[in-house]
This record gives structure tokens, C-alpha cells and sequence, in this order.
């Protein structure tokens, strides 16, 4: 997706701190006694699920100022600032610049607020007039509720990791409406810093790949065709992708796998080989880029049913069994006592 235009966010700035431009938003002095904030609204339930978003930040002036304090990044469901949200008993997600009283340091954190409570991650120690590389990631799928993670690069392809600084979220899972490019803290003290945002991409979804299963083709005794659709790339080219199969549930590459090497979008199909004649099996399509490998569901297949004809009085070995055809046509397993 396209970086944000910040031209196009609204703007509260009664003491004039703030300046939008098209990729960046600049504070200068910026008070923790106003009520200050540059917003957009992205409709109702607009951030719902995953996300990914990137945006770089620098503090370039603090002066050893203790509880200076903003965000640089908030998702929230109102339009207000950061202490009237929780005053208010609202939510919010935020990453947010604190200096404290003791130590006396600039630091990065995630913020929950959930119905007025706050909740932080560990501190992240920043330094002045340097740019930090963020990636802001919530994942629905890790803990109750999700959790909201920060990574921290020195680079701006991201190459480079400082730090993940992280928060396990609660009460619910929750959609916001609107999206802040800087927020004050109104907590009626005039400590001030300056810094801006800049390049904020929002992305969707997580960054790996997103693939469906389809139903297997071509049964044969110790062969079969694996079909799939590449869904999405995610965020990085896909690498691999094929199908891997198992005698057991939800089977992992790690298991038995057929590697088309890099991906595309749309449909594939896996030529499986090796299987044994008669054996049930599941299967799953699979992708991976740089941030992981993602399987479709699990599809069940028994080689060679599809095409099997079944002849009354018959005898056949299925695998190590022995199978027997009656004279309706209706396939039994043999069993019987040893002797």
C-alpha cells in the first residue's frame, strides 16, 4: 500500500507545534499541557485483525525535559488526546515517547489502553537526533486477545533489528476507526520535545503468505496431484511453496513435502510421489517468504480410491491389509484370527 499522505489528516494544534506535510509530521516544543493531535478516520472497524504498519520516527530535541510525553503512532475509536481517552474509560493502542523523571532518558514503548486501564510494554532506550526503522504489528492468533508488537531497526530496509518491545492485550478484541500521526499527553505540566513521524504504510495483514488447499486429482496407487492457490505473497517474495503430506493430521514440511521452489499468485499443483497404495493421507498447501511458512487446511485422501474398480469376489492388498469385494459390490477389510 501506498505511504500516508499526511496533508489529507486533520489537525487540533491550538498552540501552532505541529507541522503536516505530505510524508512527515514535525513537533516542535511540543507541551505535555495542550490538547494536541493530527488524526484521520479510516471509517468504523477499518483496523480489525492483523496489521502490519511502518513508520520512522526521530526525537530531535528533549533537553533533559522529565514526563515530556506524546505518541507517535495511536489507534483509537474517539478524537481526543491521550489522558482524555483514558479519562474517558476509551480504548487505545498507541507507541508512545516518554522521558522520566529518574532515569533521566528518552523511552519507546507500546501502549494498551483498554476501557481507561493502561497497560506498557519494557522501556526502550532512544537516543537524540537518531532514526528508528519501526514496524507495528498486531497478531490476533498470540495470546487471548492478540498482542501488539513494536520491532525496532537502525535501518531503513529493516535489516537490522535493535529491539522488540511488546503487549500481550486484554479484555477483547478490538476494531478502531481512527489513526493518530502524534498525540500530547494533557497532563497540565509544560515539559516539551521535539520529533517527527514520517513514511507511515499501513498494511492489512501479517506479512507471510496466504494459500488454500484445493481438492486433490490424477489418484493413482503411489502417486497423486496436489492443487493450491497463492492467496497473497504477504510483505517478501514467495521462496517456496508446494504441498506436505502425512499419515497424521496437520502435516509441516518437516514431514513429507513437495518444494515448487519460488511462487506466484494464483493456482498451483504438486506432483506427490512415493505414497503407498491403499494409505490414507492429509495434505496441505503451503507458502513461505521471509517471515514464515503459512499452510492452506488439511485435505484427506486414500491413494488410488478414486478410479479404483471394485469387482464382486475380488481379493486386494491395501497397504498391509487384506480387502475383499462382495457380491453387491461393497469393499470389506478381511480380518481374522491368527493360526
Amino acid at each position: 500500500m501506498a505511504i500516508e499522505d499526511f496533508n489529507t489528516y486533520s489537525e487540533t494544534d491550538p498552540g501552532s507545534m505541529i507541522v503536516k506535510g505530505t510524508r512527515r509530521v514535525e513537533w516542535t516544543d511540543l507541551t505535555r499541557n495542550k490538547e494536541a493531535y493530527v488524526w484521520k478516520d479510516k471509517t468504523a472497524g477499518f483496523f480489525d485483525g492483523d496489521f502490519t504498519h511502518y513508520l520512522t520516527i526521530r526525537v530531535t530535541a528533549d533537553l533533559s525535559e522529565s514526563n515530556a510525553q506524546f505518541n507517535y503512532w495511536a489507534l483509537a475509536n474517539v478524537v481526543d488526546e491521550w489522558k482524555g481517552i483514558e479519562d474517558a474509560s476509551e480504548d487505545m493502542l498507541a507507541i508512545a515517547h516518554s522521558h522520566p523523571t529518574s532515569p533521566d532518558r528518552i523511552e519507546l514503548n507500546v501502549i494498551e489502553v483498554d476501557g481507561g486501564a493502561r497497560y506498557g510494554s519494557v522501556d526502550y532506550v532512544m537516543t537524540l537526533n537518531t532514526n528508528y526503522y519501526l514496524k507495528i504489528v498486531r497478531d490476533e492468533s498470540v495470546g487471548t486477545y492478540g498482542t501488539i508488537y513494536c520491532y525496532i531497526y537502525s535501518d531503513a530496509a529493516r535489516t537490522t533489528l535493535l529491539a522488540t518491545i511488546s503487549v500481550t492485550l486484554h479484555s477483547s478484541k478490538k476494531d478502531f476507526r481512527y489513526i493518530y500521526g502524534v498525540m500530547t499527553y494533557n497532563g497540565a505540566t509544560p515539559h516539551k520535545a521535539s520529533a517527527y513521524s514520517e513514511d507511515l504504510e499501513l498494511l492489512a495483514s501479517l506479512e507471510t503468505p496466504s494459500v488454500t488447499t484445493l481438492s486433490m486429482t490424477d489418484y493413482a496407487t503411489t502417486t497423486i496431484t496436489g492443487n493450491g492457490v497463492i492467496n497473497s505473497l504477504g510483505l517478501s517474495a514467495v521462496t517456496a511453496h508446494g504441498h506436505a503430506w502425512n499419515t497424521t493430521i496437520d502435516p509441516v514440511t518437516g514431514d513429507n513435502n513437495v518444494d515448487n521452489g519460488t511462487g506466484s499468485l494464483g493456482v498451483f499443483t504438486s506432483a506427490i510421489t512415493g505414497l503407498i497404495d491403499g494409505q490414507t493421507y492429509w495434505a496441505r498447501a503451503y507458502a513461505t517468504n521471509s517471515e514464515g511458512t503459512t499452510y492452506g487446511a488439511n485435505v484427506k485422501f486414500t491413494t488410488n480410491r478414486s478410479n479404483l474398480e471394485l469387482i464382486p469376489g475380488e481379493y486386494s492388498i491395501k497397504g498391509e491389509k487384506l480387502h475383499y469385494v462382495s457380491k453387491t459390490g461393497k469393499e470389506y477389510e478381511v480380518q481374522g484370527i491368527a493360526v
